[in-house]
Parts: C-alpha cells; sequence; structure tokens
C-alpha cells in the first residue's frame, strides 16, 4: 500500500517526470504514486509523440517503456538524446541482459525491471536525479523549417528572423506539429499531450488555437512550411516546395 493520502501543494521545487508509458492503467497508477511523492506527472501513450513532449514540457526526467506502440523505446531514447540532457529511466517488463545494455549504450541512465516496489522506484529516481544534473533541453537546440525558427528553451518562434508574438499553447501546438512533420497528429495526439486529457470528438478548442496559429504565421511571411487540414483525423505540418 502507498499510505499516501493527504493533499500535495505543488511548488516551483517539484521534479517533473515525463512518463512514457503505452498501458494507460499502468501509467495511472504510477502518476498517482509519483504525485503522491511530490513529482509533477507528464503522460504520453506512444513513442512517436516523446520527442515532442520532451521539448514542450521540458522535465527534469524521463520515464521510459520499451513496449511502446508506433516507436519503441530504443529508438525513443535515442531520439531523446538528440535534444535531451536529463536523465532517462527505463521501466520495463523486459529484464534480458541484451535489453539492458542496449539501453544503456543508447544513452538510458538507469533500467529497472518490472515489477518494482513503489518505495523501491522513488529510490532509485531520487539517486538518479542526485547524481545527475539537470539541464533539460540542449541550451543550442534551435528546429528549423523553411523560414520558421524555434528555440525551446526560451519558447521564441521567429519567422525570418523576426519574432512572433505566440501564446504558450500556440508556441506548445508548432513545437509539436514540427517534431512530427509530414505525419497527421491527431485530435486525440493534441489534447493528450497538450491538455492532459481524451478528445470527446465535439470540442473545438484545438481547431480554434490551430487556425489562430496559422493567421499569425502566414501574417508573418511563413514560408516553406504549411499547416493543413486532415478532415475528420487532425493535423498536419508539410513542408512545401519554392
Amino acid at each position: 500500500m502507498l499510505g499516501l493520502n493527504k493533499e500535495i501543494d505543488v511548488d516551483n521545487s517539484m521534479k517533473k517526470i515525463l512518463l512514457i508509458e503505452d498501458d494507460r492503467m499502468v501509467s495511472n497508477l504510477i502518476k498517482s504514486f509519483l504525485e503522491k511523492s511530490n513529482f509533477i506527472v507528464e503522460q504520453v501513450f506512444s513513442g512517436d509523440l516523446a520527442k515532442g513532449a520532451t521539448l514542450i514540457h521540458q522535465p527534469d526526467l524521463v520515464l521510459l517503456d520499451i513496449g511502446l506502440p508506433k516507436l519503441d523505446g530504443f529508438h525513443v531514447c535515442n531520439e531523446l538524446r538528440e535534444i535531451y540532457h536529463g536523465p532517462i529511466v527505463v521501466l520495463t517488463a523486459r529484464d534480458s541482459d541484451e535489453d539492458q545494455v542496449n539501453a544503456f549504450q543508447l544513452g538510458a541512465d538507469d533500467y529497472i525491471s518490472k515489477p518494482v516496489s513503489p518505495s523501491v522506484l522513488k529510490a532509485r529516481l531520487d539517486a538518479v536525479l542526485r547524481r545527475k544534473p539537470v539541464n533539460k533541453i540542449r541550451p543550442s537546440y534551435v528546429c528549423k523549417l523553411g523560414n520558421i525558427a524555434l528555440y525551446p528553451q526560451a519558447t521564441k518562434c521567429e519567422v525570418n528572423g523576426e519574432i512572433v508574438n505566440l501564446s504558450t499553447f500556440e508556441f506548445q501546438l508548432l513545437a509539436l506539429l514540427s517534431k512530427n512533420v509530414g505525419r497527421v497528429m491527431t485530435r486525440d495526439a493534441i489534447y493528450n499531450v497538450l491538455l492532459h486529457r481524451q478528445y470527446n470528438g465535439v470540442e473545438r478548442t484545438v481547431d480554434v488555437r490551430i487556425s489562430k496559429l496559422r493567421d499569425k504565421l502566414i501574417h508573418e511571411g511563413m514560408a516553406g512550411v504549411r499547416i493543413e487540414t486532415a478532415w475528420g483525423q487532425g493535423y498536419i505540418l508539410n513542408e512545401t516546395v519554392a
């Protein structure tokens, strides 16, 4: 039993964990325990959303399953190391020596086999956070598409070298699309990563924000890319030929 029932007040000293686990029941159980242990937890349920979510949430630690849909944990770990300095901890039911060696070679900082007791999980995460300074996103990382440049650490967007005034949500939306160029981002995926809830099939929040984002970028002279609507599905950022 976890034995922690009191509410936890969120403060700036709490560490943020990005939990990448496709089993929603397992993910919710882990999230519940970690939040009671004074962590802030962001959830992602698919490997292909991990890189975009890392840029958006800038976690202090990534807790990563291996058996993920669309992009497995090994590929996710390799992708994250292109942009992310913070600790990556693998949490998986796979416990072969080969899997563990592969994870460490790709940049994992620890490897925890399921099942694991909540107290041991917390102790391992605390240990990793103590021994590895958290610099999060690489300071020099810039995402460039067409004449758009995104600076995740500064939450800054430029078009042709000029700063575009985007809201935090608009920036996060553009960052998510930019890490999935040429691939449809469904409304379900966008709601999961940015709004932390499932899409109910009728809400227009994201549609309205997309429209405003598109209008701002077009007004500032966006070229080389465009945000397109995939009817009945979601949105896609495509590169265009000049």
